[in-house]
């Protein structure tokens, strides 16, 4: 009985956090399939998920299916894996259409962002704390109240007064916000492999799904509007990550598309199958690199349960 209280205890959070990560997931698929289709490029699957098939439907050319596992999606387009003669192909769409269909899911994500700032700054909301300078920031600006120091001299936050801002302000201060998450995100991410080979260790602070599922169970119950800013948050992320020039993202398979671009006047063709032996390398070592933040998630968690 214990064990089936807990599980409903938990069931809300983990419904919203199945939600999030759909949303996010149908914001940047839907960028590259709305993108594909406007460019002429046959799409031959839209899928949100992975694995076994729950449910499918074919529309017109296009079937859209949701997967068993909800983390992760796809837009197949023809030609974009395997060689297609089809003037309607990836392949053979011009390199600027398919430098901007590669783009497209990191843009939709982007504006998801934006967007969502832009509406959490207008009715008022607290401001985003990421790295000490941000909190000396706030503090300068009378943001922050504070706890009394404790024994050792160090004192906690208590609460933290909302920003609000008038339009257009508001559509400028998201902007400028979105820029400022971005370094912060690119900073984090540099610590990967320093941490690694230095400390033999992640860097603090890095999560995957399971540490995301416990920030998202603490989030819940300061309402819906944290839940648009953590979603907000992690869509950014999800941009950021994607423009990254590692194999198997977005950005990866962008940099080799430039490197198409810089060897075109030259008559200088990339080899396919290599490239996505290179994508199909990376994309092994980011699953990789999930395993280890999600063990690394759950060894924190069960150490702050015990």
């Amino acid at each position: 009985m214990e064990h089936l209280l807990s599980f409903i205890n938990v069931l809300p959070s983990i419904i919203v956090f199945i939600l999030i990560f759909s949303v996010l997931i149908l914001v940047h698929e839907w960028g590259h399939f709305i993108t594909a289709i406007k460019s002429g490029v046959k799409v031959e699957e839209f899928g949100l998920g992975f694995g076994k098939k729950l449910w499918k439907k074919q529309v017109g050319e296009v079937e859209y299916s949701i997967g068993a596992i909800p983390f992760g999606g796809y837009v197949k387009m023809l030609g974009e894996e395997e060689h297609s003669d089809d003037p309607r192909s990836f392949e053979q769409a011009p390199l600027w259409k398919r430098m901007a269909i590669t783009l497209a899911g990191i843009f939709m994500n982007l504006v998801f962002t934006i967007v969502s700032l832009f509406i959490l700054f207008s009715i008022g909301t607290t401001p985003i704390l990421i790295s000490q300078a941000d909190i000396d920031q706030a503090d300068r600006q009378g943001l922050i109240t504070w706890l009394k120091p404790d024994e050792n001299g160090k004192k906690e936050i208590l609460a933290l007064k909302k920003i609000q801002k008038d339009f257009p302000e508001s559509v400028v201060f998201a902007f400028q916000e979105t820029w400022r998450i971005s370094k912060a995100i690119v900073n984090k991410v540099a610590e990967i492999p320093r941490e690694i080979i230095r400390n033999k260790q992640l860097p603090e602070g890095l999560s995957g799904p399971v540490g995301i599922a416990e920030v998202t169970h603490k989030t819940i119950p300061f309402g819906v509007w944290a839940i648009v800013k953590l979603t907000a948050l992690l869509s950014l992320s999800l941009a950021v990550m994607n423009l990254l020039p590692i194999p198997a993202l977005d950005g990866g398979r962008f940099f080799f598309q430039l490197v198409e671009l810089i060897l075109k006047p030259f008559k200088i063709k990339l080899n396919a199958e290599i490239e996505n032996y290179v994508h199909m390398a990376g994309f092994a070592f980011l699953m990789l690199l999930i395993v280890a933040i999600t063990w690394n998630d759950i060894v924190g968690l069960i150490g702050r349960i015990g």
